[in-house]
């Protein structure tokens, strides 16, 4: 006589379809801007003004750092325009006594934006970009990648087996594959 009791993982594997892996939605590297760790700053924000000036979209996709034409990290907007003000202290206390970060906004003067975007023209790209805190394996999970994405803050993440680069998922594919299941796809 079959068991009436089902648990619930056999009634989840039963009622969900095979999901996809990060295989699956991956893509290779020429999908991605991309450019070189010992680049210029300069060149950089070259590449990422075209793409800003072409794009419809308000967001401007991050550029793809290679070292060795192996993809290391990623270079965003956010990490040049962090450069162009006057940065807060990064910690709450210094030996032993307690800092209290202003309500308002760091300290900045007329012209320091253009000074600091002059400077910005003599650094390399290694110097600013975050390097990828994590990797994806080709059979993790989606919700595993959408977990590191959305914990990393980043929205390109390396896919590697056996220590080789095989492909990148970035954050619109995985939207894309959550559009399609919302939508019934």
């Amino acid at each position: 006589m079959p068991a009436l009791v089902q648990s619930a993982g056999d009634v989840l594997a039963r009622s969900f379809k095979r999901e996809k892996t990060v295989e699956e939605l991956m893509v290779s590297l020429e999908a991605c801007r991309t450019i070189p760790a010992d680049g210029s700053l300069k060149d950089a924000i070259c590449l990422l003004k075209r793409v800003a000036l072409q794009s419809r979209a308000g967001a401007i996709p991050p550029l793809v750092v290679l070292e060795a034409k192996v993809p290391v990290g990623l270079l965003k907007v956010d990490h040049l325009l962090a450069l162009a003000h006057l940065p807060l202290p990064q910690r709450e206390s210094y030996a032993g006594w307690s800092i209290s970060f202003p309500a308002e906004e760091p300290p900045s003067y007329n012209g320091l934006f253009t000074s600091r975007g002059q400077e910005m023209a003599k650094r390399k790209v290694r110097e600013v970009m975050r390097p990828f805190p994590v990797s994806l394996k080709p059979r993790d999970s989606l919700s595993r990648a959408a977990y590191l994405m959305s914990r990393s803050g980043f929205e390109i993440l390396p896919v590697q087996e056996n220590n080789r680069m095989v492909g990148l998922l970035r954050d619109k594919e995985l939207f894309l594959e959550l559009s399609r299941i919302v939508n019934g796809g």
